[in-house]
């Protein structure tokens, strides 16, 4: 008798969540995992109060990670680094669409003006709980850093 009564308290439990999850709105196809690491204008420069030109390449990690590579330079402190982008930078699935509508995937010349800093530059990027923090750490950036960009191009 207790096995059935447990075993009708969990249908409940299931139903009752379906039923809430399907109140929840669906994310757009824009919205994958965490979605795209942006910051206004005026919170980049202020992060990146030292940027430069950076060439490099744009590298889609195996964990859908987009990270800056430095062709042939792979000791280049960029190298492997996690991107955050400009405001104005949007994701669609695997690539992401600048401004202008160019689009840029793995492998593409990217060039751009930022700066490497550590992960604790960003907003609470050493909470482990934050937006910051915790899609950082997933993409490696508090081993590899961080490349705040204040501008994109293409190469």
């Amino acid at each position: 008798m207790v096995g059935h009564r447990r075993v009708s308290v969990l249908i409940l439990a299931v139903a009752g969540l379906a039923t809430l999850n399907g109140c929840a709105p669906a994310p757009s196809s824009a919205e994958g995992g965490f979605g795209l690491p942006r910051l206004p204008a005026a919170e980049a420069e202020g992060i990146a109060t030292d940027a430069e030109r950076l060439e490099g390449a744009l590298q889609v990690g195996p964990n859908g990670c987009f990270l800056f590579a430095v062709p042939g330079d792979s000791a280049a402190a960029a190298h492997g680094t996690w991107i955050v982008w400009p405001e104005t930078a949007e994701q669609d699935g695997a690539a992401v669409v600048l401004a202008d509508g160019t689009r840029l995937g793995d492998g593409d010349p990217l060039t751009g003006a930022g700066e490497v800093v550590g992960l604790e530059e960003l907003p609470d990027g050493m909470s482990d709980s934050s937006y910051f923090g915790s899609f950082g750490r997933f993409c490696g950036a508090d081993e590899r850093r961080v490349l705040v960009l204040t501008s994109v191009t293409t190469g």
